[in-house]
């Protein structure tokens, strides 16, 4: 590498006028801000797509979320309605038309649980970005909608942890013509059913088990959530 002549640097200046030192120092300083301001703005332009990839994949997770949500949602109207079926009439299953009964034949075995996906969400939490967001009352927001989520999959599965602790070991004790007669859903199956005193009083809850407007309140958010991020972040 070519030294530099620091004599020959030392003359050049010394024959600078002091408009002409000015002048120049100025060019010095306005280029280092030049490139200062570029790379900041570079690295914000950098950010805020870092930004709007993550919160498009937050989204995206969150309409899965809804779709596992609706589909667990769906399953447990048909118990809170053979529920309140039942209790309405005072567990008299002889006061129901045999019709009606036989539509939940096989609703008793049917146990579920709710999971929901929180991968994007951490992603923004455990990276730098999320502190870059100047809008606290979103991050708020979107922070509840996935504590919203959890609280309903605590919920939702202690149910299905009742049912399963309830229909398993009945199912456990009948006989071959008695697991026929409880497969028909007539009459006579859900005097079986309603013949175990556990089984009978677990019956009893899904009509009551969540207070009103739970459900729906939960899917409102995440609905109001995924428009939001459309409306900030677009939909691509």
């Amino acid at each position: 590498m070519e030294k530099i002549d620091w004599n020959r640097v030392k003359t050049t200046i010394r024959k600078w006028k002091p408009g002409e030192y000015v002048r120049q120092t100025s060019i010095v300083v306005i280029g280092v801000l030049i490139t200062f301001v570029g790379s900041e703005l570079v690295t914000r332009c950098s950010e805020q797509a870092d930004i709007k990839s993550t919160m498009l994949l937050i989204k995206d997770e969150l309409r899965s979320n809804r779709k596992n949500f609706d589909g667990i949602v769906s399953e447990f109207s048909t118990d809170e309605r053979l529920s309140a079926l039942l209790v309405e009439h005072d567990m008299n299953v002889r006061l129901i038309p045999e019709d009606s009964l036989k539509q939940f034949r096989y609703s008793i075995g049917q146990i579920r649980s709710f999971y929901y996906t929180r991968n994007a969400l951490d992603i923004l939490k455990n990276s730098m970005l999320m502190q870059k967001i100047s809008d606290k009352e979103f991050l708020l927001s979107l922070i509840d909608v996935y504590e919203a989520l959890e609280g309903f999959k605590i919920s939702m599965n202690g149910y299905y942890d009742m049912k399963e602790d309830a229909a398993i070991p009945f199912y456990l004790t009948l006989t071959d013509e008695q697991t026929n007669t409880v497969n028909e859903g007539k009459w006579e199956a859900w005097e079986i059913y309603l013949s175990d005193r556990k089984l009978r009083n677990f019956l009893k809850i899904p009509q009551g088990y969540f207070i009103p407007g739970y459900q729906e309140r939960i899917e409102q958010k995440i609905d109001k959530m995924i428009q939001t991020i459309e409306q900030k972040y677009g939909s691509k």
